[in-house]
């Protein structure tokens, strides 16, 4: 059976932790690499509905998105939910690893993932990495014809499973070239006006993006920060499983947006 160092070799050749931004914590967060990882669960972010999911089913190793220790941590107990949470994991012997912007940024990472499903084609990184130039962060491509932003809406909230998408229409309300960016970037727009895309796929932005975006008329397309990375958190647990058959490995079933739509 594959040891937890086993894992991280491969997660780190498929996502090098050169790509990863410098302000970013990837890596091996909990445990011990010599350890087993017979059960290896996906999620998007560490919640403590996950962790007990985790432990339920007996899994040895989580890959976790969003790092669960991100700003300095200078004590560990069960004052708060988000300390319990390692605690818990700590104590049932169960390894974090967290490939976070590394895997936004890979050759086959999350944004790549969405601009293929987008239908882009000749796609290249929207910000390019100075220590990889041939990858980087966030994508940008051109669909194979001009649509109308309408029908550009409804591939999005399918390739997304959004239940809704927020987004702001320029002038023409068409588009054809695209770029995307998974989570919160939305201080990515200044990447896409400069290569002059008519529409910008984000997972979150502020409401000052928004009236950038109407200013410089270009289409913005907020899917939620969820629906832009949980698809591609569960190919990654194919990933892996194709890559270790003899491992269990399975995205999180008890994992979900935490916000809800309300219609008066």
């Amino acid at each position: 059976m594959p040891t937890v160092s086993q894992i991280i070799s491969f997660l780190e050749s498929y996502a090098p932790v050169a790509l990863a931004e410098e302000w970013d914590n990837v890596g091996l967060i909990i445990g011990r690499p010599a350890g087993r990882a017979e059960k290896i669960m996906t999620c998007l972010s560490l919640t403590p509905d996950v962790a007990a999911e985790a432990v339920s089913e007996n899994v040895q190793m989580i890959v976790t998105h969003h790092p669960p220790l991100f700003r300095g941590t200078k004590k560990l107990t069960d004052e708060n939910s988000d300390q319990n949470t390692i605690l818990t994991l700590i104590e049932n012997g169960i390894a974090v690893y967290s490939p976070h912007t590394a895997f936004d940024s890979a050759a086959d990472g999350i944004n790549q993932k969405l601009a293929m499903h987008l239908g882009l084609q000749n796609v290249a990184p929207l910000r390019p990495n100075p220590k990889i130039s041939v990858l980087g962060a966030g994508r940008w491509g051109e669909l194979p014809e001009e649509i109308p932003l309408k029908y550009f809406l409804e591939i999005v909230a399918k390739v997304t499973r959004s239940t809704h998408l927020e987004f702001v229409a320029a002038t023409n309300e068409q588009t054809k070239r695209v770029a995307v960016a998974c989570g919160a970037a939305g201080d990515f727009l200044d990447d896409a006006i400069r290569l002059k895309c008519d529409t910008f796929v984000v997972g979150e932005a502020r409401f000052h993006s928004a009236l950038q975006a109407r200013s410089e008329a270009i289409n913005l397309v907020v899917t939620g920060h969820y629906s832009s990375e949980r698809p591609a958190v569960e190919e990654l647990a194919e990933t892996i499983s194709s890559e270790f058959p003899e491992s269990t490995v399975f995205p999180s079933h008890h994992e979900s947006s935490p916000l809800r739509l309300f219609l008066p």
